[in-house]
């Protein structure tokens, strides 16, 4: 089987006008963000909250200080007591 006469196709040698471009520039562009106020302080809130963690519950520093206070008989006084006291009070709004 032969087809002839195609119409509607050029013929591949009589393109012209056919030459090099011009070699490209790359362009180095730099990606950015930008975060909103909200989102900044959400971020500061968590690092925050990150940071905690690591802080033990009970310093056992101020526990044996106070340990070693409530051994001396000397340290439980009439003023001790009212200070105590003045904190409870202020503690419970009373």
């Amino acid at each position: 089987m032969t087809i002839n006469n195609i119409s509607g196709v050029n013929s591949i040698n009589g393109c012209s006008g056919i030459g090099k471009t011009a070699p490209t520039v790359k362009v180095l562009e730099q990606d950015s963000i930008s975060l909103s106020p909200e989102a900044k302080a959400m971020g500061d809130v968590l690092a925050i909250s990150e940071e905690l963690k690591s802080v033990p519950d009970i310093r056992m520093d101020k526990v044996e200080a106070a340990i070693q206070h409530l051994k001396d008989p000397d340290y439980i006084n009439q003023s001790v007591i009212n200070n105590v006291a003045d904190k409870i009070v202020d503690m419970f709004g009373i």
